[in-house]
């Protein structure tokens, strides 16, 4: 749901967007056969792909004792892991690392838990079960994430608009590499709405709608989809680190060699 997907999507996209601009090169061509299946079908075949290298499968071919379940530390050199069948098995070792990743970050917008709204982890499922494009796109969030499916779903021919509150996208970066991805994206036909704080969204029948504020006037956006990628949030609970009393913050708190409160217990990244 990361990387391996997007990037097949970014390829299909800039393919669509080369043909689009044949013409400059002196080629007759045209990308209005654009095929919303088959583009995300590929997308499918090339996860599947490359599943089987990071298979469980694989890991046990090489050796590793691979365990299926829900872990959870019981003390600083036990971890408890309970099967999909509820039987539990206790493993213990010299050194521990959590590697428990993170999930889409989902604002408390008010209306947003009446939609069937869509993240970076549920939409390459919703997009692969589509017959047709969505004509309109709504993206809440102007980073990494949000500025790479705006592009991409806009070069294939959706309608975009990116909504960010911050005044200016992917604010992490220099200033001006916010100024070359913003022309960027609004060259290829995204509506990019910095400096904008979404306030409500909801429906109306069929068509969805997101209200955003800037300069205090307010306006509706609507849309067919919408796409929530306002970050992503560390997966912190579950794991038994408030019982070992672990520091916890907005992901889990190192030291400069990621180790936790417990030096032989490691925390390695998303």
């Amino acid at each position: 749901t990361g990387c391996v997907p997007s990037k097949a999507l970014i390829k299909a996209a800039r393919v669509a967007d080369t043909v689009r601009r044949a013409g400059q090169f002196g080629i007759a061509a045209t990308a209005e056969g654009v095929s919303f299946p088959a583009v995300f079908a590929r997308v499918k075949a090339v996860i599947g792909a490359i599943e089987p290298h990071d298979s469980a499968e694989r890991y046990a071919g090489l050796g590793v004792d691979v365990r299926r379940g829900h872990a959870r530390l019981v003390d600083p050199w036990t971890v408890a892991v309970t099967d999909p069948d509820g039987q539990v098995l206790r493993l213990t070792a010299r050194a521990i690392v959590l590697a428990t990743g993170a999930a889409p970050f989902v604002p408390p917008l008010p209306g947003l838990d009446q939609l069937d709204y869509l993240t970076s982890e549920t939409l390459w499922d919703a997009m692969a079960a589509r017959d047709r494009a969505p004509d309109r796109m709504a993206i809440l969030g102007g980073g990494p994430v949000g500025c790479e499916l705006a592009q991409a779903f806009a070069r294939l021919g959706v309608r975009v608009t990116l909504v960010e509150m911050a005044p200016r996208l992917l604010v992490r970066e220099d200033e001006e590499v916010s100024a070359l991805a913003r022309g960027a994206l609004e060259a290829d036909g995204v509506e990019v709405l910095t400096g904008h704080r979404a306030l409500a969204c909801g429906r109306d029948g069929a068509d969805g709608w997101i209200e955003v504020e800037a300069d205090g006037t307010r306006r509706r956006l609507g849309f067919d989809d919408l796409v929530v990628a306002v970050g992503r949030a560390a997966r912190l609970a579950g794991f038994g680190l408030e019982e070992l009393g672990i520091p916890t913050g907005r992901v889990i708190e190192t030291n400069d060699w990621l180790e936790t409160l417990y030096p032989n217990i490691y925390a390695a990244g998303d």
